[in-house]
């Protein structure tokens, strides 16, 4: 394992060199690789599976929103191409990001896709929501989301905690930053008039953060819910 103190496409790089280092090594990278992409998708094929357990079936009436949080866009992209594989115009995607590294936004809304970075309009790039640090979006994505994604909405660091801190209060469930973003989609679906019957927002992320980290997540988001920095 290497750990780069630059941003992602510097280590994604890095990890490139040292993948050709290796004639039995098969190197992965999220914004490029349709492998990865199609594998994203597949968990609407999961997805589909839960909801029929429980009865839920996706229709023009009652469409199906998903909200998933957006780093460089092959995890959100793929989940949203694979929904709207399975369920067509009875499932929407909707994208999260960080309010300092919209990558996926300014590219789509630029129309310059990854020939543009966050850093060409003054932000810094930086969160704490880590997995949404992102400075430049997957070219992949960002043409083939034009016309499949609902609509993508930003959220600052300040917001996040509080989300996952009401998570963990009332359902007992820990995710990180990242993973919180999610959670205020409904909220922002419902502000633009965005018809939807059943919501799911994507909170994955949080099982490996150790448990002195997750503590110290759960309090700033208390301590911001309470008004205090």
């Amino acid at each position: 394992m290497f750990e780069h103190p630059a941003a992602d496409s510097t280590a994604v790089c890095s990890a490139r060199d040292e993948a050709k280092k290796n004639a039995r090594s098969y190197f992965v990278v999220c914004d490029h690789s349709a492998d990865l992409f199609l594998g994203y998708a597949v968990a609407a094929k999961r997805l589909k599976g839960q909801l029929d357990s429980l009865g839920i079936a996706p229709s023009l009436d009652s469409p199906l929103a998903a909200y998933i949080p957006c780093g460089v866009g092959g995890a959100p992209g793929g989940v949203t191409f694979g929904l709207k594989t399975i369920f067509g115009d009875a499932a929407k995607g909707w994208f999260a990001q960080s309010a300092q590294s919209p990558c996926m936004l300014l590219g789509m809304a630029s129309g310059l896709h990854d020939n543009t970075k966050v850093e060409d309009i003054g932000l810094s790039g930086k969160t704490d929501a880590d997995g949404l640090a992102v400075g430049r979006p997957s070219g992949l994505v960002s043409v083939m989301m034009e016309h499949l994604v609902s609509g993508i909405y930003t959220i600052a660091d300040e917001e996040m905690y509080p989300l996952l801190a009401l998570l963990k209060e009332t359902e007992d469930i820990y995710i990180e930053p990242s993973a919180a973003t999610g959670l205020l989609g409904p909220v922002i679906a419902a502000k633009v008039g965005e018809k939807a019957g059943i919501h799911i927002c994507w909170a994955t992320g949080g099982s490996m953060v150790p448990e002195e980290i997750s503590l110290m997540h759960i309090k700033k988001g208390k301590r911001l819910l309470e008004g205090k920095a």
